[in-house]
């Protein structure tokens, strides 16, 4: 009889769950303070930590309103680019009423 050496040369090591790292969200939303026109369009945005920049363009709008059945989403989304060539894109909470930055 062959003893078969594969099996305990590719033995893996199992680690336990706290020795994995840790994974976190790409991407999250961070509130950021909008200044809106009278017809509530963005004109500028303070993201944080920096100071407020000028809205220049609002190159793409859409909007969002999706599972009313468990916990209602209702968002205006924007991509705009801003005074210092930046784009970003904000979303409004239309349900709670605060503006978020989701992309830098």
């Amino acid at each position: 009889m062959v003893e078969d050496t594969r099996a305990t040369s590719r033995a893996v090591k199992l680690r336990s769950v706290s020795d994995a790292p840790r994974l976190r969200p790409l991407g999250q939303p961070h509130v950021v303070t909008v200044h809106t026109d009278k017809f509530g369009e963005p004109e500028f945005v303070s993201l944080p930590d920096k100071p407020a920049r000028h809205v220049e363009i609002i190159r793409e709008c859409w909007r969002i309103d999706e599972e009313w059945w468990r916990q209602p989403i209702s968002r205006e989304y924007r991509t705009v680019v801003l005074d210092d060539g930046g784009n970003i894109t904000l979303y409004h909470d239309l349900l709670k009423g605060l503006w978020y930055v989701q992309r830098v």
